[in-house]
């Protein structure tokens, strides 16, 4: 008996000074981008500050995370200050890792917390534009204003890019062409606004 508490005894400081890590967090809910279900495959992270502490893959319908206790969710690690949100998938933005004109965050590391989170990542900024029409006649008939959503062409936030110049010239050819297709798909997506106008 003097041996279990001599060995308990002398157990005690190593047990009292070992840190436990913090139970993670965990976000589950739907992901859209531009309105639109995220496409499967595509990845979700979280940052804290610059290192990223959680990742998770988006299943069919924009779908990331469950409520159900033993499915899939997005946890995150234990971190100081605000949480922000990327996405990223070879449909999206060029491929490129993105978290949208407008960042989606989330407050602070809460352990052991489960939320739902619906992560809504807007691509394109939304400007209204107004036109105004006068009426015909001698009276001066009224105008009349209408505004359509436009997308503009801006490039979104995005994490982990380089700005520096490119050291290759394929690495170079590879920025052009990914430039290049964001900028197509944004004329695309003007032109046809204007079309529907």
């Amino acid at each position: 008996m003097k041996k279990i508490i001599i060995a308990l005894i002398l157990l005690l400081p190593v047990t009292s000074f070992a840190q436990v890590p913090a139970f993670p967090m965990a976000f589950w809910g739907t992901a859209t981008v531009d309105g639109i279900a995220a496409p499967a495959g595509a990845t979700i992270r979280v940052y804290g500050g610059t290192s990223k502490i959680g990742e998770v893959t988006v299943m069919s319908g924009g779908v990331y995370g469950y409520t159900e206790p033993t499915k899939q969710k997005l946890l995150v690690e234990e971190t100081t200050g605000s949480l922000s949100f990327t996405i990223q998938a070879p449909s999206i933005n060029g491929g490129i890792e993105t978290q949208g004109v407008v960042p989606i965050t989330h407050d602070s590391f809460e352990a052991g917390e489960t939320m739902q989170k619906t992560l809504d990542f807007e691509l394109t900024t939304q400007v209204t534009s107004g036109r105004s029409s006068s009426g015909g006649g001698g009276s001066g008939g009224g105008g009349r204003r209408s505004s359509a959503s436009t997308p503009a062409i801006t490039q979104p936030l995005v994490l982990g890019q380089s700005t520096t110049t490119p050291a290759t010239e394929e690495e170079r050819r590879i920025q052009l062409q990914k430039q290049l297709i964001t900028l197509l798909v944004q004329l695309v997506a003007l032109l046809q606004q204007r079309a529907s106008l």
